[in-house]
């Protein structure tokens, strides 16, 4: 089971483990986005501090629907209490878990304020 809050802005907050070039874990606030259908999604900046490599450049369908080249990396998540293998794309935006991450999950979210975020497993 994974927990978070809802901030303010009535966003769905959790953190997530991901892992390192070198298999230390770094602990990362992510946004739950119900319209992103990847895995997650991180800035560049913590692409960088992760150390991660480009595995390939693809083309993603935005929200409003048009079309963006947008840099995937592989990296390793700590998730439900196992270590799986993630795709990360990378944003100009805040760090992001998408549907591709909660398939096969529960979700539920008290949406206000301080509200409690709870992701569990099928």
């Amino acid at each position: 089971m994974t927990t978070g809050r809802v901030n303010w802005l009535l966003e769905a907050v959790v953190h997530v483990e991901i892992q390192d070039v070198s298999g230390n874990f770094h602990r990362i606030q992510c946004i739950l986005d119900t319209g992103f259908d990847r895995d997650i999604a991180l800035p560049l900046g913590v692409i960088e501090r992760l150390g991660l490599v480009p595995a390939e450049v693809v083309v993603v369908t935005l929200a409003n629907s048009t079309h963006a080249l947008m840099t995937r990396y592989n990296a390793r998540l700590s998730w439900q209490k196992q270590l799986i293998e993630v795709e990360v794309l990378q944003t100009n935006g805040e760090s992001a878990i998408g549907t591709g991450l909660l398939e096969d999950s529960t979700l539920t979210v008290q949406v206000w304020d301080g509200g409690e975020v709870l992701i569990e497993p099928r």
